[in-house]
């Protein structure tokens, strides 16, 4: 029986599926920009360099709360814990640390795609 998905496993499978798209549809819009770029590209072009940031901050801030609180959530948390504990529950908690490292980026991702799917067809 193959494992079940988690939860990064669709996060992933969300930005692979979602991202050769967007990549594809930002080139194309650059290759055809006019020169010099019109206020819509530079728009675009401003969007996509700051969303990048903004979810790159957002993912790293998230695994580091999901670190943060891994070890409190696991059944063995003490108000004096030894370290053996709290890397014992960080390592349980791998999955979830990389699933909200992951959403901010799928959710960007995919909003993107949607967006530019929806530009592209009205372009036409």
């Amino acid at each position: 029986m193959p494992p079940s998905p988690t939860r990064s496993s669709r996060q992933l499978s969300t930005i692979v599926h979602a991202s050769p798209f967007v990549m594809a549809q930002r080139l194309m819009d650059m290759a055809l920009a006019t020169q010099p770029p019109s206020g819509r590209d530079q728009r675009e072009w401003n969007r996509m360099f700051s969303e990048k940031g903004s979810a790159a901050v957002e993912a790293w801030w998230a695994m580091v709360n999901a670190m943060w609180l891994a070890p409190m959530s696991s059944s063995a948390w003490t108000l004096w814990p030894n370290p053996w504990q709290y890397w014992t529950g960080l390592a349980h908690a791998g999955d979830r640390i990389l699933a909200e490292g992951l959403k901010p980026v799928a959710r960007t991702v995919s909003a993107n795609r949607t967006r530019l799917a929806r530009r592209g067809s009205s372009r036409r």
